[in-house]
């Protein structure tokens, strides 16, 4: 979105909130009848949060452009929600850096997110023709799970390259929040998401809302990582492409059933 546009979306907000509108974004209505259960997403598990943390602080591993794909980037725009963002790709990082200029209360870390602060080689694309970035979103510490994504992108396995990214713990990581209790943990990192949440204490961490992806993890891995959240006192909810986890006493006013 142009600066002229932003300017103007938020005029026209600004006039019509006088007014008793909005123009923002809103979570989709999902609530179903007859027993009046919410089908379970991020969406609704975010706005439900909101009830009692207006602007959440979040940890975003695996970032990308921090928009394309992206379900935390709704409520950066539309409500404020303040963060940390984690990418290793320096041309995504590039892109996300862009995409964030007007948000600075979202920190954005170059790295990919390890056992120990060091260098690592993750599996990317050659970022020169026009689909590049597009096929970045599926960058790995697998070569395997990269190539995964021939489906979309049949001339893929070509366009393979190595890079050597800097890796860096989720102590570490940590350190950039300040103090700052995170309210909801996002893990997207494309088949390495259950050794990253490996490393996390979540009940020292206590985020209200994890979103994990799942997608290219085996069965005894999601297996183990809905015993890892179950342990750490989550409920989980499975999304095609995501596992969700969410705290019972945080969610209590919205009758949340799985």
């Amino acid at each position: 979105m142009s600066g002229m546009t932003h300017r103007l979306r938020t005029l026209v907000n600004t006039q019509l909130a006088r007014r008793g509108y909005s123009l923002r974004w809103r979570p989709p209505h999902l609530i179903s009848s007859p027993d009046q259960s919410i089908e379970l997403g991020f969406a609704v598990l975010a706005a439900h949060l909101m009830l009692t943390t207006p602007r959440p602080f979040f940890i975003g591993i695996g970032a990308n452009d921090g928009v394309t794909h992206d379900p935390i980037f709704p409520f950066i725009r539309d409500f404020g929600w303040r963060g940390i963002m984690v990418e290793p790709i320096p041309e995504a990082f590039a892109r996300l850096k862009d995409n964030y200029t007007r948000y600075p209360d979202v920190t954005l870390v170059e790295a990919a997110i390890g056992k120990a602060d060091s260098v690592s080689t993750i599996y990317s694309v050659d970022m020169s023709t026009a689909n590049s970035m597009s096929m970045s979103l599926h960058s790995s510490f697998s070569r395997d799970v990269l190539l995964q994504a021939r489906r979309w992108h049949p001339d893929l396995e070509s366009k393979i390259v190595e890079r050597q990214v800097p890796t860096i713990s989720f102590e570490t990581l940590l350190r950039s929040t300040k103090g700052q209790p995170v309210d909801v943990l996002k893990i997207d990192a494309e088949g390495y998401d259950l050794e990253i949440l490996r490393t996390i204490d979540l009940v020292a961490l206590a985020p209200q809302l994890v979103l994990v992806e799942h997608a290219n993890i085996p069965r005894s891995g999601k297996i183990e990582m809905a015993e890892r959240l179950t342990a750490a006192g989550y409920r989980v909810g499975l999304t095609s492409l995501d596992m969700l986890g969410y705290k019972e006493t945080a969610y209590s006013r919205a009758q949340l059933y799985v």
